[in-house]
């Protein structure tokens, strides 16, 4: 009876390594994967979890690097099928305009006239002048030039730390600069109002002190 049941378990232990072996390495890995929500559970910030979290070599390592501050996120496009940017194929960029402390040393003017007297000289000139060039075509004072880059100089707006670029930003309302109670001039010239000054109360004020709160309120 003793080498009865040896045998037995000896056939169990042998089928059982046959039925492991049957099983593919993704699929082990898979069954030793955490879920997304045994994750959120072990993390402090379960927010953070995303559902390719999961498939990270160390998912508890990540989701503590996720949670540092001042990190960086990696770019959404990563993850995407199609290529980044292709979206905007279609849409045409518009011309670089220059800041408006270089538009007023004249650049662009005295540009506009050089550009002119060389369309009217003659095709021989032209080569000629393409042989020996001539300098100092354009006198820019160079006061105005100090003046703009070290007076009147404004930044560019830039991005904040960890803010990332992604498709149809430029196209987003920017919220920040708006404020409630604040009219545009654009609205203001809809409504009828003066754009030059925010002392003068809209037409619904007016109307609701001469017949009162509508009757919602």
């Amino acid at each position: 009876e003793e080498k009865r049941k040896e045998e037995e378990d000896k056939e169990e232990e042998e089928e059982e390594e046959e039925q492991g072996s049957k099983i593919s390495r993704k699929k082990l890995r898979r069954m030793n994967r955490l879920t997304v929500a045994e994750l959120k559970q072990l993390v402090s910030r379960p927010e953070l979890v995303e559902m390719h979290d999961v498939t990270a070599r160390d998912p508890r390592l990540l989701l503590h690097l996720k949670a540092t501050r001042n990190t960086v996120q990696v770019p959404r496009h990563w993850c995407f099928k199609r290529k980044y940017l292709q979206g905007k194929r279609g849409i045409e960029k518009p011309p670089f305009n220059l800041p408006d402390f270089i538009k007023k040393t004249g650049i662009m003017e005295m540009r506009e006239t050089v550009q002119t007297s060389e369309q009217a000289k003659s095709l021989k000139s032209q080569m000629r002048e393409r042989v020996r060039p001539k300098l100092g075509k354009m006198d820019i004072d160079y006061q105005k030039l100090h003046d703009a880059f070290f007076k009147y100089q404004t930044k560019p707006k830039v991005t904040i730390h960890g803010d990332l670029y992604y498709e149809g930003k430029e196209f987003e309302t920017k919220l920040k600069e708006k404020k409630p109670g604040r009219l545009t001039d654009d609205l203001k010239t809809a409504l009828g109002m003066p754009t030059n000054t925010d002392k003068i109360p809209p037409p619904w004020l007016i109307a609701m002190q001469r017949y009162g709160p509508p009757p919602s309120c």
